[in-house]
């Protein structure tokens, strides 16, 4: 597997990327569409998953171009429910489309439980795990701590 190593986007300010790089090829990706939210969930996570790179999305077309063009190199996308464009639930179906190893995680801060296509896909294991918000910090980290871990097991298989 190559090293994540594509840097090449256009758009606006708001759909560029942040990206804290590791040593290792795996990405996690924070995609939602409030600046402040990418950035404080990047540095929560930042240093608290051994061997990723996070990459922080503001715009969800922007974030599935990228995870396009860099698949298997993702572990976990963590997307927020409401977006412009694309939301966190098609958002996610697609990434699980093209890499269903890939690990998920939806947040939002409405209720989605009732939802029949979040019921769905959570059945279907499109979504791996979800958050409501207001998300607690340790809460973030110990969820995407898990599911890196899952993807990490399943992998080594």
């Amino acid at each position: 597997m190559r090293p994540f190593t594509d840097f090449s986007w256009s758009g606006s300010m708001i759909g560029t990327p942040t990206v804290t790089l590791s040593t290792s090829n795996r990405i996690v990706s924070i995609v939602d569409d409030e600046l402040d939210i990418t950035r404080l969930f990047r540095d929560a996570l930042t240093n608290n998953i051994d061997d990723a790179s996070v990459v922080t999305f503001n715009d969800s077309i922007i974030a599935l171009e990228h995870y396009t063009k860099n698949k298997q190199s993702y572990a976990l996308v963590i997307a927020d429910m409401r977006m412009p464009a694309i939301n966190g639930l098609e958002l996610l179906k697609k990434v699980k489309e093209l890499n269903p190893r890939v690990r998920t995680i939806l947040i939002s801060a409405y209720e989605f439980q009732n939802n029949p296509v979040f019921e769905n896909y959570l059945k279907d294991g499109i979504l791996n795990s979800y958050l409501q918000k207001p998300i607690k910090i340790n809460r973030l980290r110990q969820i995407a701590r898990n599911e890196f871990g899952m993807y990490e097991s399943a992998t080594e298989l």
